[in-house]
């Protein structure tokens, strides 16, 4: 992708550049986001897109699913409580989610 590809050529932000978030942190936790996009929310890879800016407020209201419901749902399938991750950032929650596989093995 060049980088005049990136500039919007018309409409009210024409001109303005888009830049997309880098995911060098999810990229590190691919099976665990993989594995996590289909067991919470259903999605099968190429579905969505996902950085290490993306949180959990950006997946739910779909299929009526609410935060409550997104927290109760990962403490049910990964055994960790993420409620206290505010932001509800992914790459926070993968991070716990290697963390306690990790301490499980040991």
């Amino acid at each position: 992708m060049d980088e005049d590809s990136l500039i919007i050529t018309s409409g009210q932000f024409r001109g303005k550049k888009i830049e997309f978030a880098p995911t060098t942190g999810i990229d590190r936790f691919f099976g665990i986001s993989k594995e996590f996009m289909k067991k919470i929310f259903d999605f099968e890879p190429g579905e969505y897109l996902i950085s290490d800016e993306s949180s959990l407020h950006d997946f739910t209201g779909l299929d009526e699913m609410d935060l409550s419901d997104s927290h109760k749902m990962i403490q049910d399938v990964y055994d960790i409580d993420v409620s206290d991750i505010e932001s509800g950032n992914m790459l926070d929650i993968f991070t716990r989610i290697y963390k306690k596989r990790c301490n499980a093995s040991s």
